[in-house]
């Protein structure tokens, strides 16, 4: 990126960068250099052209140009930021837990539009992963109190750490359980929420490095063509809600008929909603 000797401005930095990382493949390029660039120089995106001109000293040059190798060689954006935004929150992000996806910061505005403000029940998140549905969700319902459900020690070390960093420790707690061997008993649950493995593996298989290579595949992958922990959690979800309770769901793109019959019997109100690339992804009903 830069011989000895010579200075660089802050455009030529993005576009070299830029550059590079077309050449590796990566998806996003332009913008991702824009986030690693802006994070060194500790400003935002849009000031980078603001002062295209500046001269980037050797120091913030030699950490942008490491960066950009990291995310030259696939590793995620993230990863390499140590954050993520979700749904307003700023949450510590690394290969402990599955990065945020923005599809399910959607899923999270459904829910929070078919709640009151003074929401004051317990949330149950099956599959917390760095905590983030969680956060959000208990940062926006300040009356609420939360508990989050994984099967990694790892993701919940994660998750402990970002719900103190939002001073959410209070009102929320993490737990390991695996789903699928012990009974899941928590009570005065109003709503239950979950983002589970729900993956073929063929579709886990064509995913982009970045997935393959750093996502925890158990927190990507089921059984039963994807559908073996979404029955599951509804089974649990029928356990622990009481009449009236909420239930909301993230599953696959081939699994909304599926979902729609097995709620059927033990829930009404049954949505299924889309994501923002139109893919039905989402559901939320009422326990009968």
């Amino acid at each position: 990126m830069k011989k000895k000797g010579e200075f660089l401005t802050c455009l030529e930095v993005l576009t070299k960068s830029s550059e590079f990382l077309g050449r590796k493949g990566v998806p996003s390029p332009k913008c991702d250099s824009e986030w690693i660039v802006s994070s060194i120089l500790k400003t935002k995106r849009m000031n980078l052209y603001l002062y295209p001109d500046e001269i980037i000293g050797e120091e913030k040059l030699n950490e942008i140009r490491s960066m950009i190798v990291r995310r030259g060689k696939r590793e995620p954006l993230q990863h390499i930021l140590g954050s993520v935004n979700f749904a307003g929150l700023v949450l510590k992000c690394d290969g402990r837990a599955l990065i945020p996806r923005p599809e399910t910061e959607t899923l999270v505005e459904h829910i929070l539009h078919r709640l009151p403000p003074s929401f004051d029940k317990a949330i149950l998140d099956i599959g917390t992963g760095t905590g983030a549905i969680l956060a959000a969700l208990c940062s926006s319902l300040p009356s609420s109190v939360g508990v989050g459900l994984d099967q990694s020690e790892e993701a919940l070390s994660l998750a402990k750490e970002n719900l103190k960093d939002l001073n959410l420790q209070s009102r929320t707690q993490v737990r390991k359980l695996d789903w699928n061997l012990q009974k899941v008993s928590e009570e005065g649950v109003g709503l239950v929420v979950s983002n589970p493995p729900y993956l073929k593996t063929e579709e886990w298989e064509c995913a982009e490095t970045e997935v393959k290579a750093h996502d925890p595949k158990i927190a990507l992958v089921a059984g039963e063509d994807g559908f073996s922990e979404l029955k599951k959690i509804i089974d649990i979800s029928v356990a622990v809600l009481p009449s009236g309770g909420m239930f909301a769901l993230e599953f696959g793109t081939s699994h909304a008929e599926k979902i729609s019959k097995s709620l059927s019997s033990k829930f009404e109100s049954i949505e299924i909603l889309k994501d923002l690339s139109h893919y039905r992804r989402f559901s939320i009903a009422r326990k009968c």
